[in-house]
């Protein structure tokens, strides 16, 4: 499972690298963006049809887990949790981590990643409000990345 979705991330990685080449940053982040948000949704619906996931915060903190993205290849916690309120905070991301090794500097994500998991966590629980709390181009501290709020 790991290596799957490695390759699924390493194909995405080639994939946004060819078209910011051809076409600029600007361009793959907005192509990005569809895909992201579309995809979401779609992995989402799939985890919770195959695992038979009900709605609620623990629902969508179970499917981040399966997802082959945050549950694979980000390290990630979630240091407050409670009935009402989720933050997730990944402190290691890959891809960021790949651009930053080879002097691309840090993808400013934010809106991929806010479409990503607001569509996401809207399959699991429509109820579900997600904010993004910090990510790039935010300032972030050296040993986090991002964090996300998932509240009901």
């Amino acid at each position: 499972v790991n290596l799957y979705a490695r390759t699924v991330l390493t194909a995405d990685g080639m994939w946004f690298l060819g078209v910011e080449g051809n076409y600029g940053l600007d361009a793959a982040i907005d192509l990005d963006e569809k895909v992201w948000e579309r995809g979401g949704a779609a992995e989402a619906r799939r985890l919770k049809n195959m695992f038979s996931l009900g709605e609620g915060l623990q629902s969508i903190i179970d499917a981040l887990e399966l997802s082959h993205w945050v549950g694979r290849l980000l390290k990630h916690t979630y240091p407050e949790r409670s009935e009402k309120r989720v933050v997730m905070r990944i402190t290691e991301c890959p891809s960021q981590m790949a651009r930053v090794r080879d002097g691309r500097g840090e993808f400013p994500c934010k809106t991929v990643e806010t479409k990503y998991f607001t569509n996401f966590a809207k399959v699991i629980d429509p109820k579900v409000k997600v904010t993004c709390l910090m990510c790039p181009p935010d300032h972030h501290p050296s040993d986090v990345w991002c964090e996300w709020e998932f509240k009901l």
